[in-house]
């Protein structure tokens, strides 16, 4: 494209030039052929002029003009058709120009101001990998309750699992009972149709692959799957340290203490993924299913797997895919997500809230002014995976399964 552009600009000033060179010449043989005012204005006039012979003016004088608009007419019959094969190149840079710009904005809108302000990397990290804020829980009535750190997930994979008129949504409703508040002008909130827009092409450039993204769950979930139960391991450490005198206390090593019959932390894949992130903040809950679907997940005093939150509860997922069949059918669902105003399971209805976890969607491109340089993105495969593979939603849903009551 940069070559597009300089070799366009190229053309454009060889044109002007040869157009100036052009006009100077000709005004200075004008001028030089400009007679003084020496008398009437009879004796000046152009038709009372003698001009040249028929021999002169059929010689080298017709010679020369024709000479001259032959030039012409191979500057503009050359010229204008290569500064027109530029044109699709010069309309490309103009829209990645304008993406870059749009890009620029939405860079300066996540970003946490110089003044402190709460803008989307205060809860969601500098790099949008998730991080921590101070909430306000309140009950039923807007009462106080308490005050907690709630995670706010990462969103370098927020198109691997949403479409942006879904993140467009988000932005501009917000998450209600969370530290999400509605940011767009329709939910509310300060920002203007332009300002989302913005902030959705950055938040573009920071997305991992779908590759990167399954990379980052398989190590986590390794990981998670060695660590013990932290009481049984808290207690074992604690019995070690009865009876020890001070200078012991001061050299006890913790490590030290056998913990190899405690229980694992998370019994099985599925539990893992499930819970990704809760005890370490890893991608501020972005993987985990419990973020949504377990009250007290998101600040670190959760209650039972699957009980419900801002998603409907688990406990009663056999129901809606029951049997055999119904594993596949969760399976897809999970997979996929969920539309707005589509059934799925037995009595489901879809919001377009619920993501999907194994199949990154379509994003189509735009023709409008308000998405220029958006790209058309064809939506993946479960084989293909998005945030998770296929084999790891299948082990979620066979955990959630399990909660059934």
């Amino acid at each position: 494209m940069l070559l597009a552009a300089s070799t366009q600009t190229s053309i454009g000033l060889v044109i002007l030039f040869l157009a100036f060179v052009i006009g100077v010449a000709f005004a200075f043989i004008n001028i030089r052929q400009a007679r003084p005012e020496v008398g009437s204005e009879i004796e000046l006039a152009a038709n009372r002029k003698p001009y040249l012979s028929d021999e002169e003016l059929e010689g080298r004088k017709l010679d020369r003009t024709l000479s001259f608009g032959l030039l012409g007419l191979v500057v503009i019959g050359v010229g204008l058709p290569l500064y027109w094969l530029q044109e699709p190149g010069r309309q490309e840079n103009a829209v990645a120009d304008m993406q870059r710009k749009f890009v620029d904005r939405g860079a300066e809108l996540f970003a946490t101001t110089e003044e402190g302000g709460n803008n989307c990397a205060f809860c969601h990290g500098a790099e949008g990998v998730g991080a921590a804020t101070p909430f306000t829980l309140t009950d039923a009535n807007g009462r106080y309750v308490k005050e907690v750190n709630w995670q706010g997930p990462a969103l370098n994979t927020v198109l691997l699992r949403f479409d942006r008129d879904e993140v467009r949504y988000i932005l501009e409703y917000g998450r209600p009972f969370s530290p999400m508040p509605a940011w767009g002008a329709k939910g509310g909130g300060a920002l203007t149709t332009q300002n989302i827009q913005n902030l959705i092409d950055y938040m573009t450039t920071i997305q991992l692959t779908p590759e990167e993204a399954q990379a980052e769950v398989t190590e986590q979930a390794a990981k998670m799957l060695e660590r013990k139960d932290q009481a049984c391991v808290d207690g074992r450490v604690e019995a070690a340290r009865v009876g020890l005198s001070a200078e012991e206390l001061e050299a006890f090593d913790a490590s030290t203490v056998d913990t190899e019959s405690c229980p694992p932390m998370y019994e099985s894949l599925g539990d893992a993924l499930f819970n990704m992130g809760y005890d370490d903040g890893f991608a501020g809950g972005a993987y985990s299913c419990g973020r949504c679907h377990t009250k007290g997940w998101s600040y670190g005093e959760k209650q039972a797997d699957g009980g419900g939150a801002f998603g409907p509860p688990l406990t009663n997922v056999v129901n809606q895919f029951p049997g055999t069949m119904g594993v596949q059918q969760q399976v897809d669902f999970v997979c996929v997500g969920s539309d707005d105003g589509t059934r799925y399971g037995q009595s489901g209805m879809g919001s377009g809230r619920m993501p999907g976890y194994c199949v990154v969607p379509a994003i189509e491109s735009h023709t409008d002014s308000n998405e220029v340089g958006v790209i058309a993105r064809e939506a993946g495969t479960a084989e293909q995976g998005g945030m998770f593979t296929e084999a790891q939603v299948r082990a979620v849903v066979e955990y959630e399964r399990s909660l059934h009551r």
